[in-house]
């Protein structure tokens, strides 16, 4: 009987034990930390949802292409995007379709009541236009605060403080972690075909021109010099464009991608000679930013196209140390256009800086060339043209290692304006205009700018082209508009969820992978 007695016994604690454990599962899950499948794409690179992964046979290249049940996945249109966009990859690799689940997120649920959001979070919220159906939890960057006035310009986020009279619109720069984790990569000299003759259609080659053309010589994936005489690399647009394109997008409808001029450009060099000269240059938006290394010396410059210097800064910095015994020691250059700032990484240090402030109506008109007597309202959103970007160097023979280009996010215009899905939902009186079909974007345009009020915050997919955010969304729900907020394109305080804090990977059944994990920047 005594062995009976221990044996319920034992079971009876057995479930109680069971019970606090699930009771504090669901405390700890429903208001610490919980877990959100990504599956869209929106967010991409970023965060991906439902992908492909793709690899290249000709340059070792792994990649990853979004795709959803909508759409017909025709191999023809699978490419190497560090080759260009018109190489496809062999038939074999093309046709491997094994779609992968998106990202599983970590969200942290109770760091808002404590602190206050800061633009550029990762954030989950509950979405204002339909917080009660399938697409109910959605995750976006936050880009836009209480009471500010946002205008998103020529691809960059601008602001100005309502609360500060006479305030004037200010760019808002990332975070130097968050931007080391937002550059694309859209060439790298390590990604070469390893047999052209495979290739379906010919390859012309490295986007970079040398000149003179006897002078530079391409030895497997090393640049090489051969004279000390004044040479160029220049940047060829025909073999690879500068813009908002992104590989993941490549089974998506086509849509019209913009130039842009926020770029990363990188390179390894090792001089002969420490008299080494070397600079690169970036047209862009009407004017020439050009950084120029020297033997103890670093300048980063920036001029009108006729010359006239803007601004300039020199920093003293010992580039390249004494050649002894014929031994050269390399150094990595890695030059910064972003978010009107120049900034520059010698072997990964950050050595220099130089910050400009164009107003968003003067980014507009010197990104699109307008003659100034056009009107802001009739050019804002046309975009520009594509940045000139050239290497100079003189002093020493040279070879050139890991060249690598890669570009920022871009928020896009969107030139189809808002569609239906904005009034879906019951449209307050006086909105009317806000939410006409085939209008501007919320916060894209001098007609509509995003003004934001207490509480409110408006949020935008990294995978700009391919987000339905803030600037499209339209009217919340009759739930939101009732009992929250009724303003059209903006999340209110009470909908934020958590900032996302990591991915994870959970196979089956139920052991995650904690090896893959890696934080949200």
């Amino acid at each position: 009987m005594e062995q009976k007695a221990k044996k319920k016994t034992s079971i009876i604690e057995t479930l109680q034990s069971l019970v606090v454990a699930f009771v504090l599962a669901m405390v700890f899950r429903g208001f610490v930390v919980e877990g959100f499948v990504i599956p869209t794409g929106s967010m991409a690179p970023t965060l991906l949802g439902q992908h492909f992964l793709k690899h290249s046979d000709q340059t070792g290249q792994d990649f990853t292409v979004g795709f959803d049940q909508g759409i017909s996945v025709s191999p023809e249109r699978s490419t190497d995007p560090l080759l260009g966009r018109n190489v496809p990859l062999s038939m074999a690799e093309a046709k491997k379709l094994e779609p992968r689940r998106g990202d599983r997120v970590l969200v942290l649920k109770t760091l808002y009541p404590f602190f206050e959001p800061e633009r550029f979070d990762v954030v989950v919220f509950k979405n204002p236009t339909d917080t009660q159906g399938t697409t109910s939890n959605y995750i976006k960057r936050l880009i836009g605060l209480p009471n500010e006035t946002l205008w998103i310009a020529d691809g960059d986020i601008f602001v100005r403080q309502d609360s500060v009279p006479d305030s004037e619109f200010e760019i808002q720069r990332k975070p130097e972690h968050i931007q080391q984790s937002l550059w694309r990569t859209i060439s790298d000299s390590d990604a070469i075909p390893t047999d052209t003759l495979a290739l379906s259609r010919p390859w012309r080659g490295s986007p970079w021109r040398g000149s003179p053309d006897g002078a530079w010589k391409l030895n497997d994936r090393t640049l090489v010099c051969t004279t000390a005489s004044p040479s160029t690399l220049t940047w060829d647009h025909n073999l690879i464009l500068i813009d908002d394109w992104l590989p993941y997008n490549m089974l998506n409808s086509n849509r019209r991608n913009q130039p842009l001029s926020d770029v990363r450009v990188s390179a390894t060099l090792t001089p002969e000679k420490e008299t080494l000269n070397a600079s690169f240059s970036l047209e862009a938006v009407q004017h020439r930013f050009v950084w120029m290394i020297s033997s103890g010396q670093a300048v980063l410059s920036m001029s009108t196209l006729d010359g006239d210097v803007v601004k300039k800064v020199e920093v003293d910095v010992d580039v390249f140390p004494k050649i002894v015994s014929g031994i050269s020691k390399p150094i990595r250059l890695e030059c910064w256009h972003v978010d009107q700032m120049m900034v520059l990484y010698l072997n990964g240090a950050r050595v220099a800086e130089l910050l400009y402030d164009f107003l968003p109506e003067e980014r507009i008109r010197f990104a699109s060339n307008a003659d100034p007597s056009v009107p802001i309202e009739e050019i804002a959103g046309s975009g520009g043209k594509p940045p000139s970007l050239q290497w100079q160097f003189d002093g020493s023979p040279l070879t050139i290692t890991k060249l690598q280009v890669g570009h920022d996010l871009y928020y896009n215009y969107n030139h189809r304006g808002l569609t239906e899905r904005a009034t879906k939902n019951p449209t307050k009186k006086g909105n009317e205009e806000l939410v006409r079909y085939g209008s501007p974007a919320f916060g894209t345009h001098p007609d509509k700018l995003a003004v934001l009020t207490d509480d409110q915050f408006m949020m935008a997919g990294d995978n700009s082209t391919h987000s339905l955010d803030g600037r499209l969304w339209g009217n919340p729900d009759e739930f939101v508009a009732a009992q929250i907020d009724d303003s059209p394109f903006i999340v209110h305080r009470d909908l934020l969820i958590g900032k996302a804090w990591g991915v994870y990977w959970l196979p089956p059944p139920i052991i995650p992978e904690f090896n893959r994990f890696r934080f949200i920047r």
